[in-house]
């Protein structure tokens, strides 16, 4: 499995980064948990939306990492259900829905430590070819 130690999502070298710490939770998903700060704020007391996008961005990255896989976002689709407060302690999960041979489907959520739906997201994760990891500098995760 690869990791940036500068990413912005899971980076533990990231002073600005979200700093995630992302575990396998079964065969196939992932899970992770997340307490905003104030630096992380939109409108007053609320988490932004970016951040929100991030998080399940980055859930969603880690599904086909934990396959031994190398992928990027192809497209995410967010739905914000619930507005989240700054200092909420967040459990975020991830899961494939669809594997084929190029893409991977995955649905991801964020719920509050009570269980009430925050965010979820549908993500199509492009697995990389040889060629094109090449193309993006990322030959080293071959």
């Amino acid at each position: 499995m690869y990791r940036s130690q500068n990413c912005f999502g899971c980076g533990p070298e990231n002073p600005m980064g979200l700093q995630l710490h992302i575990e396998q939770q079964d065969a196939d998903g992932v899970i992770t948990h997340f307490v905003s700060e104030k630096k992380h704020e939109g409108w007053p007391g609320i988490q932004h939306g970016g951040v929100t996008s991030a998080l399940l961005d980055e859930v969603c990255g880690y599904v086909p990492n934990f396959m031994g896989l190398v992928a990027m976002t192809a497209s995410l689709n967010v739905s914000f259900v619930a507005p989240i407060r700054v200092g909420e302690s967040l459990k975020i999960t991830a899961a494939p829905t669809r594997i084929t041979r190029r893409l991977i489907d995955v649905q991801a959520k964020i719920v509050s430590k009570e269980g009430e739906l925050k965010a979820e997201a549908l993500a199509k994760m492009m697995v990389l070819s040889e060629e094109q990891r090449a193309l993006a500098g990322l030959t080293e995760l071959s």
